[in-house]
């Protein structure tokens, strides 16, 4: 391969990662000098090239996105669906589930590797920098009635805490327009436990898990007032209140807690951890059950069935009384017949 080549190529490259794409080759000449590089380079799909490091440096969506630029540069009337419109919206989609790039066709398209080819009766078409998708609560219909619960329940919990819309709205939406659609009654049943309050995709899966395992609902997102410091408030994840005053408390450990802006506000990871370790010791002073698990602990369903049988979480929804979205020193008191100073000492 001639110097001029190699730096034509290198170019374009350069450019298709600039812009967040797999590099399609425009010339067949461009094409073969691709192929001569090696194991330098790798077709995820046949046609498209990026160099095998940096593609090796991306997550599955990174990759899906990457994949979708490319395919859409030789195909640009194509609209995306499915897993892949859900990654371009925004969406969390569990990363073992973005083994193909799905793209909606009218006709009998047929499928290649990497590619699937779904038949969809939506015409209806957004743009999003620059690619072509299904629609968001149309991608959110797909993908309620395509995938299991715990994965099609951070999607709709996601597009809920995106636009601001209720469980409610979504229910009825999806009645009023996908009525007769295969597997409207499965969408439904996913729509009514969503919840935009869920924080992560990590959280709306556990909650999922806990429905499926036949646990009670926890409420989620409940602020406690701090009782050594009072207008101080510190949140948990999931909470549950049984009738005989029992307060349990759940909470998702995860590396985004612990190292995103979002959840972090500015503090670096050791502080993170520092104010997770002590807003627990004050919450001791509720007296509650802290359970503390992770996403990998969800995925082994036996032991985080196990663990939350461990600390006596309901599985009857009579078994519980309504917690309050904010519980206040006061309510605490109320809630628990408890004197001020126990409340206190407890925590000192």
């Amino acid at each position: 391969m001639s110097t001029e080549v190699r730096q034509r190529i290198n170019r374009q490259l350069d450019e298709a990662e600039l812009a967040g794409s797999c590099l399609v080759p425009s010339a067949e000449k461009d094409r073969k000098a691709l192929l001569d590089r090696g194991l330098e380079l790798i077709q995820p799909i046949i046609g498209l090239f990026a160099r095998r490091a940096v593609w090796r440096s991306l997550t599955p969506p990174q990759r899906t996105l990457s994949l979708m630029r490319g395919i859409a540069q030789s195909h640009p009337s194509w609209n995306f669906c499915g897993t892949s419109a859900a990654v371009a919206h925004g969406l969390p989609v569990t990363w073992s589930l973005l083994t193909h790039v799905e793209v909606a066709t009218h006709s009998s398209g047929r499928s290649v590797p990497g590619i699937r080819m779904r038949r969809l009766s939506e015409r209806h078409a957004t743009v999003q920098n620059g690619l072509r998708l299904t629609t968001l609560w149309r991608t959110v219909f797909d993908c309620l009635v395509e995938l299991d619960l715990p994965d099609a329940l951070a999607i709709a919990d996601a597009a809920l805490r995106r636009t601001g819309m209720s469980p409610g709205w979504l229910v009825e939406h999806l009645k009023r327009s996908y009525r007769g659609h295969r597997g409207l009654r499965r969408a439904l049943e996913t729509a009514a436990l969503a919840d935009g309050r869920s924080e992560s995709g990590g959280e709306s899966i556990a909650r999922a898990t806990m429905h499926e395992l036949g646990f009670a609902t926890p409420q989620i997102q409940v602020w406690f007032e701090d009782p050594l410091e009072p207008g101080k408030w510190f949140r948990v994840d999931f909470a549950w209140l049984t009738n005989d005053g029992q307060l349990i408390l759940a909470e998702m450990d995860g590396r985004a807690k612990s190292m995103l802006p979002e959840f972090t506000s500015g503090r670096d990871t050791a502080r993170v951890l520092q104010d997770e370790r002590l807003r627990e010791s004050h919450l001791t002073a509720f007296r509650p059950a802290i359970i503390r698990f992770n996403y990998d602990d969800v995925l082994d369903r036996e032991k985080f069935e196990r663990r939350l049988e461990s600390y006596g979480v309901p599985r009857c929804e009579d078994q519980l009384q309504q917690l309050p979205e904010y519980v206040s020193i006061s309510c605490a008191i109320a809630l628990f017949g408890w004197e001020v100073s126990e409340i206190t000492l407890s925590a000192a």
